[in-house]
């Protein structure tokens, strides 16, 4: 299904562009906040692969029919999303405002779903 570097490289890219994305943000700037989205991004992308290899999960890789994504290229991002606001929300940022925290961890979902998506 998977290879261990394929979902290495795959990672990495998905936290760096999420880095780069929200680098473009002086607030993710400010305080190394971006680095933090990227680190969350790649290990969420990571998580999610391997409990698709654990699952056998390879039905889930079939494109919708509209925005061509499947429940694969998804959860991706929704992983992504989640370590994100966890660590951001719960950690580093717990008196920033939540529309910035969730702004930051949705711009880190999207872009591991496009990296998903294209990969």
């Amino acid at each position: 299904m998977y290879s261990t570097v394929g979902i290495a490289v795959a990672a990495l890219i998905a936290g760096a562009l999420a880095g780069a994305g929200l680098a473009a943000s002086s607030w993710s700037r400010a305080h190394g906040r971006f680095a933090i989205g990227a680190g969350a991004t790649v290990i969420g992308f990571v998580l999610w692969r391997l409990v698709l290899l654990s699952a056998n999960a390879t039905n889930l890789d079939v494109d919708g029919p509209v925005l061509g994504l499947s429940f694969e290229d998804v959860g991706s991002g929704v992983l992504s999303f989640a370590l994100t606001a966890v660590a951001l929300g719960l950690g580093r940022d717990r008196g920033e405002p939540a529309g910035r925290v969730i702004g930051a961890a949705a711009i880190a979902g999207v872009l591991a779903i496009l990296v998903d998506r294209f990969l």
